[in-house]
């Protein structure tokens, strides 16, 4: 954990595979096992997304991060940034959408997790 889900309109191969990395990367130097970072993305097409009335055409991302709870405020703040970064120069910061999910670890499982006897509720 964590998970990350981006929603993109921008179809880049490179752009998702550089994010993914550099970010993976990062949690790292932040004691996360890299094995443990999962990114999920989607692609939008035109028309899926508007602002009022009017649709968001091209170059935006809405990112949703499921991060443990424990996590301070200024870790997600840097984490936060850190994705609008990943995400530029194709995508523009005013158009990077970041909203955090913070949840208990202890909550989520993996179908190997229940097979190996893990503890839950």
């Amino acid at each position: 954990m964590p998970t990350i889900t981006v929603d993109l309109s921008a179809d880049d191969p490179a752009l998702r595979k550089a994010f993914t990395k550099n970010l993976s990367l990062w949690l790292r130097t932040q004691g996360v096992d890299i094995n443990h970072v999962i990114t999920r993305f989607t692609q939008l097409r035109d028309h899926d997304v508007f602002s009022g009335p009017f649709p968001l055409t091209t170059g935006f991302a809405f990112v949703r991060l499921t991060v443990d709870r424990a996590r301070t405020a200024a870790f997600r703040r840097e984490l936060a940034e850190r994705v609008v970064r990943e995400l530029g120069p194709r995508i523009a910061p005013e158009r990077v959408f970041v909203q955090f999910d913070p949840v208990d670890p202890g909550l989520h499982f993996t179908g190997a997790s229940l097979a190996e006897g893990a503890p839950h509720e």
